[in-house]
């Protein structure tokens, strides 16, 4: 069976895309095929990548009418690949979806986040559009649920998409760290430790509180690993001042491969794994990749409070909740892992322990299951 995946937007080396759907498929025996801006003529992992322009997607023109032109040229070379199924990635993506629906082509739609929520969340969209775009982005969604079948990244998508199945981003790590490695423990030689962010680093996912954190904590280094957009990095400057030299960063105004991610993971015994974002409605219902990554590792998490993350880590007991608005909070939590070794290996015994409640495997079952039943 030839699977066809398309983005308009992300990276072939996108985790979920390439790293979990497409090469896990191509390791069960299906014909892979996927379409990127920045994808080239290769094979990797088992699945075809195709170049699909002739020139640097970073200077690709910016026109609206550019844009609505770019979906057909996807659409048109998947065509060409005789798809027995083509999965894309994009809400932008619908109405040629749709059209090739109509065509007799097998559409899937997968759902990567919560689009209704998060453009009410682009500070670079005007107020006044904001609610008019979510709203048209909501309907056409339905639209698509309606009529082709719906992956959903996260379980709580089911609300608005209830016929939706449920794809989960859990880890597919084959780099386990042991049990044995976390004896000597999170504080080196120096009385240093290291804390560490993992992913997209922006305001609102919390990185001014990190910076707070470890101005309130004595010899502890804050790692930011991650794609950082200049406009962000520039507003944090205020906050970094006088902590230069205890702030690492990597990702500024480029892309972490997530190879390198991993690596970053297995290179020391980390104190501690943040994930701590101020309130939101856009978060407070997901479970951020991140959680199943720093278990697999060994990583003890501080996290926000908000219910549903309390649910799912607080039985497993490996890590804090805090409240985000409280900078006390996260003060406490990190001398708490600093100053206590045992509760430090318990946490991350238990992560190490429960990362195998959440595994990709299963979760890539549920993909297969799906295509044979088209």
């Amino acid at each position: 069976m030839r699977i066809v995946h398309i983005s308009s937007v992300h990276t072939w080396k996108d985790p979920r895309i390439f790293f979990k759907q497409c090469s896990s498929l191509a390791q069960k025996g299906f014909d892979v095929h996927l379409l990127t801006p920045d994808s080239s003529d290769e094979k990797r992992n088992g699945v075809q990548l195709h170049r699909v322009w002739d020139y640097d997607p970073a200077k690709q023109k910016k026109s609206i009418l550019a844009k609505l032109f770019r979906p057909a040229k996807l659409f048109k070379m998947a065509r060409n690949l005789k798809p027995d199924v083509i999965h894309f990635h994009d809400p932008e993506l619908i109405p040629w979806a749709l059209i090739h629906r109509m065509l007799g082509y097998i559409t899937v739609y997968d759902i990567h986040e919560d689009n209704k929520t998060v453009i009410r969340h682009r500070n670079y969209i005007p107020d006044l559009f904001k609610e008019f775009l979510s709203l048209l982005i909501g309907w056409i969604e339905r639209l698509a649920h309606s009529v082709m079948p719906t992956v959903l990244a996260e379980a709580y998508y089911q609300r608005r998409f209830p016929k939706g199945i449920i794809v989960t981003n859990y880890q597919n790590i084959t780099v386990k760290k042991e049990r044995n490695s976390l004896e000597p423990g999170p504080v080196n030689a120096e009385g240093e430790s290291h804390v560490l962010y993992t992913g997209n680093i922006e305001i609102e996912r919390g990185v001014l509180k990190y910076m707070e954190g470890i101005r309130g904590t004595s010899n502890l280094h804050l790692h930011l690993i991650g794609r950082t957009y200049q406009r962000t990095f520039d507003k944090t400057l205020d906050a970094q001042k006088g902590l230069e030299d205890r702030i690492h960063w990597e990702g500024v105004a480029s892309y972490v491969p997530y190879s390198r991610i991993l690596e970053r993971y297995a290179e020391r015994n980390w104190l501690a794994g943040l994930v701590v974002f101020p309130y939101s409605d856009h978060y407070k219902d997901k479970h951020p990749t991140k959680f199943f990554e720093y278990m697999a590792f060994g990583i003890p998490i501080i996290y926000t409070d908000f219910t549903e993350w309390k649910n799912l880590l607080d039985p497993l007991e490996v890590g804090i909740a805090v409240d985000p608005e409280k900078p006390k909070e996260l003060v406490l939590a990190l001398d708490r892992l600093k100053g206590d070794k045992v509760l430090w290996e318990t946490y991350a015994k238990n992560a190490l322990h429960h990362s195998k409640q959440f595994l990709w495997d299963h979760e890539a079952s549920k993909l297969t299951t799906l295509y044979n039943e088209l």
